[in-house]
């Protein structure tokens, strides 16, 4: 299985989940697969997208919400939502007695509401996380946190003791932790000294180098040209 199948595999339970609380009861194969594309294709545009504003916004891959927040409304995912040039012209607004520029929030506040209306609700009742008869976004984190997703619930079904053991190494488990190779016989231990052997090695040749050099600069005579005599 490569890595796109298992990902499909995974991400297909989500997506009948979805067109069950939909109300819809039957699909064919094909609308199944090609929903379940779909739906990676954007999630991964979503993802990408929140990764390079993270690395644009300040030069590093851990994204912030406004990092996610901003890939939402490139993607099309928050509307209705002004530019940034409309929004400019908004000039200035007074939020807790502080002057910020204006921003349309008018698209965030309908993805809230959506997480916190039915149709969100129905949606996770069907996948086995609902958290109750009212639920807002601080609830919706605090069950996320308590409750386990499908996938965990299959590897705790595939694997009795429910160690995570088993999947460490591969997609879904934990990655290896990284063990020091020794170096038996050799004039080290390990190739992490190894290589820093040679990191110094080659930082003392070029400072060699660049002595030589600056050295030889000096020590050369300087032509120069006098005057011929008549």
């Amino acid at each position: 299985m490569t890595a796109s199948d298992l990902h499909s595999a995974l991400l297909r339970p989500a997506v009948l989940q979805v067109l069950k609380a939909m109300g819809f009861s039957l699909a064919k194969p094909a609308v199944v697969e090609t929903l379940t594309d779909l739906t990676a294709r954007y999630l991964l545009l979503v993802a990408s997208e929140t990764a390079q504003l993270a690395l644009n916004n300040h030069g590093d891959s851990q994204p912030t919400v406004q990092d996610v927040r901003l890939a939402l409304e490139k993607v099309g995912a928050l509307r209705p939502q002004m530019r940034s040039t409309e929004e400019a012209a908004k000039g200035y607004e007074k939020i807790d007695g502080v002057l910020d520029p204006f921003e349309d929030l008018r698209g965030v506040r309908n993805l809230v509401k959506w997480a916190e209306g039915p149709i969100h609700k129905e949606i996770r009742r069907v996948g086995g996380l609902d958290g109750g008869e009212e639920n807002n976004v601080a609830d919706l984190v605090a069950d996320m946190a308590e409750n386990e997703d499908y996938v965990t619930a299959i590897k705790k079904k595939h694997s009795k003791t429910a160690e995570e053991s088993r999947y460490q190494g591969t997609m879904l488990g934990k990655d290896s932790d990284l063990q020091p190779v020794a170096i038996a016989g050799g004039a080290v231990d390990s190739l992490s000294q190894w290589n820093s052997r040679r990191l110094r090695a080659a930082a003392a040749e070029r400072a060699t180098s660049n002595s030589s050099a600056i050295s030889s600069a000096l020590s050369t005579p300087i032509d120069t040209e006098t005057p011929e005599q008549e």
